[in-house]
């Protein structure tokens, strides 16, 4: 059977972390339901020992944090490092595993019992019986004024899916406006594509002046290596349209792209063929983390949380045709 490699890394993610430090000693046989739900409930336990550790180095940071503002006393500067010598030592904030992590460590965990049932090692599958918290996807919410300040003073977000109003993706888009990655940037604000259609983009899928863009492939991110892949679902395989605007931009970034291709030529270097829309300057593939990167970089932070908006901190999506200019 064919398995994406996105899918297999989760499930070696699963079993390294999860599985084989809290069930690989068992006899596969001898599995019970008993044995997965006491595995789980200690991955509970877990998770509540990494929120009070997260809380500890949260509240200690804040300790980090002069008094008064200005330049502190000489007493206050000794307070502070002494502080900051105790953060430190402690554990780094980390993540917990979440409800739908669980779901797909369960399901990582049937995979290997049904495989295992096929060969006839085993005839029962102790994981179809253990029941699980849903895992809802989280829900949505906006950047509003009030999030915004909230997040500030914390540093936490009230959802994993914070969405950018349209006044902060335009004051992004005007930031980002000189940027090479503007066109990316642009093209996901306005029409909603993911990360990483983005950056799959190809000319031969983009018809501008019929004012149409097929989805066809993606660029997928396994660790640090990228790869590219068709969309995870029949219906991730679409025909969008482009309004006028857009197509205004996609051409502009198009011959900025022919420019450098022949400065490259120039400078006595191949120039990389990827037929790819969004390069980098010698033509390769665009890395997805990049893309990130400089969205976090370029965000104008007072109307802008970098911390930001999507479940990937990708770049910004809107759900309106035309974000508001700033």
């Amino acid at each position: 059977m064919y398995r994406r490699g996105s899918t297999i890394d989760g499930y070696e993610s699963h079993v390294r972390v999860h599985l084989k430090p809290r069930i690989g000693n068992h006899r596969l046989d001898r599995l019970n339901v008993g044995d997965l739900v006491e595995m789980f409930d200690a991955i509970e336990e877990h998770n509540e020992q990494i929120l009070v550790e997260n809380a500890n180095r949260r509240a200690q940071a804040a300790r980090c944090k002069p008094a008064e503002p200005g330049r502190p006393i000489p007493a206050e500067r000794a307070r502070i490092a002494e502080e900051r010598a105790t953060l430190a030592e402690m554990k780094p904030l980390r993540k917990i595993t979440g409800a739908s992590t669980r779901q797909r460590i369960r399901a990582t965990l049937r995979a290997a019992l049904n495989d295992a049932i096929a060969q006839r090692l085993i005839t029962f599958d102790p994981a179809s019986h253990v029941e699980l918290e849903t895992g809802k996807r989280p829900k949505a919410l906006v950047w509003t004024e009030e999030r915004v300040a909230q997040w500030k003073r914390t540093g936490e977000k009230l959802s994993a899916v914070m969405v950018l109003t349209p006044q902060q993706t335009g004051a992004f888009l005007d930031r980002a406006a000189k940027h090479r990655l503007y066109a990316p940037y642009h093209l996901i604000a306005f029409r909603g594509l993911r990360r990483g259609e983005a950056c799959g983009r190809q000319w031969t899928d983009t018809d501008l002046g019929a004012a149409l863009l097929t989805v066809a492939t993606q660029l997928v991110q396994r660790g640090w290596k990228v790869e590219e892949s068709a969309p995870r679902t029949d219906s991730g395989e679409r025909v969008i349209a482009l309004d006028s605007e857009t197509v205004k931009v996609l051409k502009a970034h198009r011959k900025r792209q022919l420019k450098e291709r022949l400065k490259w030529g120039e400078w006595g270097e191949a120039y990389v063929e990827t037929g790819r829309v969004f390069t980098q300057g010698n033509g390769e593939w665009p890395h997805p983390a990049w893309v990130t990167d400089q969205f976090q970089r370029l965000a104008p932070r007072r109307v802008c949380p970098r911390s930001g908006c999507t479940t990937c901190a990708t770049a910004p999506r809107c759900s309106l045709s035309r974000p508001a200019r700033t």
